[in-house]
């Protein structure tokens, strides 16, 4: 699974990979330039593709290719990030390595915005000592927060043999004890050991065989160099919704650089809105983090694969 990302196409992805794939049956490489956690590269590695994978976040792109080419030190990874550590690390980027700057931005973060630490400060206290009783197997600060707890389902998320099964022992005891405190559901990528859920869809990358087939790249978009043949698909930050780490995108810029590199090589986009020179291929709801995953299905926004008028007739 891919790494979480604000604005990820994980729930979509095959849709917006099929789509691409039913107009072009005979490519056999993608360069995704705005790849974020990969979600539609992986997609399309899957599916036999050489991708290329470009993101202007260096500290993302670290990430991957740490992950990917190296692995993550579980030890580095399983380590409580506090409030104060989170934002030391975004205000001081040079002091950590690179892919752990981007780790922390993207499973650290609220909504994987990259800029808001994940817990409320008041929710902190309690999710610290959950991630010590799943990692550390020590029982004593949530004793201490929740006396009520019965020691029976202390005792049965200890007897775990690792922290995979001990997390998903308390999301049990949360059920049964029907608090929402503990309850690992509430809120999509919210709670500490959702994060941790998180940690072993990234872990998952280190599985990826035949790597030369995919390639990593910290660039603007319009400085990646598009091999001969290649497909292009595009998931820039999308107009009026939050902006990545990266700030500002010049919207008239890009879609004139999609236009004119659309005379060489086959484009799609990712957005809510397009020029009108630009037509629908694709269309789907899409629900999203930063509003909480509590939009009714009439309020979610209609996400959009767009591509330049009369691109398929060529």
């Amino acid at each position: 699974m891919p790494i979480p990302y604000l604005g990820s196409k994980r729930r979509n992805g095959a849709k917006i990979v099929r789509t691409i794939q039913n107009f072009n049956p005979n490519a056999k490489t993608i360069v995704d330039l705005f790849c974020g956690g990969l979600a539609i590269g992986e997609l399309f590695y899957e599916n036999g593709w050489r991708v290329v994978a470009n993101d202007k976040n260096k500290y993302v792109v670290a990430l991957l290719d740490q992950t990917i080419n190296k692995g993550l030190d579980e030890a580095v990874v399983t380590q409580w990030v506090s409030r104060d550590k989170f934002n030391d690390v975004l205000s001081t980027p040079d002091n950590y390595d690179d892919w752990y700057v981007g780790y922390v931005q993207c499973i650290w973060s609220f909504g994987n915005n990259q800029k808001d630490y994940l817990f409320g400060k008041s929710t902190e206290p309690i999710k610290r000592a959950g991630h010590i009783l799943v990692i550390d197997q020590d029982p004593s600060e949530i004793q201490r927060l929740i006396p009520t707890i019965p020691q029976k389902y202390i005792d049965g998320i200890l007897k775990q043999d690792n922290w995979h099964k001990r997390r998903l022992a308390l999301a049990r005891v949360s059920k049964a004890l029907k608090t929402r405190v503990l309850e690992l559901q509430q809120l999509e990528r919210l709670k500490q050991l959702q994060r941790l859920q998180q940690l072993e869809r990234l872990e998952q990358l280190q599985q990826l065989k035949q790597l030369e087939q995919l390639e990593l790249h910290s660039l603007s978009y319009d400085e990646v160099t598009i091999p001969e043949g290649a497909v292009i698909y595009c998931d820039p930050p999308y107009r009026g919704t939050a902006e990545y780490a990266e700030g500002a995108f010049d919207y008239d810029k890009f879609w004139q650089w999609v236009r004119d590199t659309s005379k060489k090589h086959k484009i799609y986009v990712s957005e809510y809105q397009a020029p009108d020179d630009f037509k629908v291929l694709l269309a789907f709801p899409q629900k999203s983090t930063l509003a909480r995953g509590i939009q009714k299905h009439q309020d979610q926004p209609t996400e959009k694969l767009f591509a330049p008028l009369n691109q398929e007739a060529r």
